[in-house]
């Protein structure tokens, strides 16, 4: 391993406060699961699946928290929606919200927090803030790949299901499922995830550290590979 740069140090200086670090994660991953919830209720729907805020409820949690906690705080919000809780798009909880349609991108939101907590954060302690957007972009993917896997399984089992093709359609796709799964379930998101929610995650984690020097999130480094 390289010889720890001065900033780092001094931020690991900072991580090492009195209080229980660990109670300062388990609080921090409860907050985040709340603000993944109150960030899906930013959308609108063009298809099937909203167009929500919570890919940045999801990547600064993974900014915030060690790789542990970030999974922790997505599954604690997918059991709250699960119990009923309504923080899912439009107010909605309940399991049919999670086995539904759309429910694979929601089961990507833990992989991806963890991802982004293990490859984008240690970036962010360095203040390297465009790796550490790069980053998030890579950590997104289980986020899709999930959900298209699942949407296009719910295709196949119950045929077309609202607005997708024809949203497919408007631009200017046919009316193949794979096709139509691609371009309506992943693509279309791609732009708000990577440009606005991703880079308001990195800006705000980034404030985050800065203001609070990490102490209410995890020692960024010795632990950024902890499972």
């Amino acid at each position: 391993m390289g010889a720890m740069s001065p900033q780092r140090r001094a931020l690991e200086r900072r991580c090492k406060v009195n209080g229980g670090p660990l109670a300062r994660e388990a609080v921090l991953a409860s907050t985040m699961a709340v603000v993944t919830g109150l960030s899906a209720q930013l959308y609108i729907y063009l298809g099937p699946v909203p167009y929500t805020m919570q890919n940045f409820g999801v990547m600064l949690s993974g900014l915030l928290l060690s790789p542990r906690y970030a999974l922790l705080s997505q599954l604690l919000y997918l059991t709250i929606v699960a119990a009923g809780a309504p923080l899912a798009a439009g107010m909605r909880g309940g399991l049919p919200v999670i086995a539904g349609p759309t429910a694979g991108y929601l089961w990507g939101f833990p992989l991806a927090s963890a991802l982004a907590s293990m490859l984008a954060r240690p970036h962010l302690a360095e203040r390297r803030l465009a790796r550490a957007w790069l980053m998030c972009i890579v950590a997104s993917a289980p986020i899709y790949a999930l959900g298209a896997a699942w949407l296009r399984l719910w295709l196949q089992a119950l045929g077309p299901l609202g607005g997708l093709y024809a949203l497919a359609s408007a631009l200017g796709v046919g009316q193949r499922p794979d096709e139509a799964v691609l371009v309506a379930g992943v693509l279309v998101f791609l732009p708000q995830d990577v440009l606005m929610d991703n880079t308001l995650a990195v800006l705000a984690a980034a404030k985050a550290y800065e203001l609070i020097g990490a102490g209410m999130a995890s020692n960024v480094f010795n632990r950024a590979a902890a499972p």
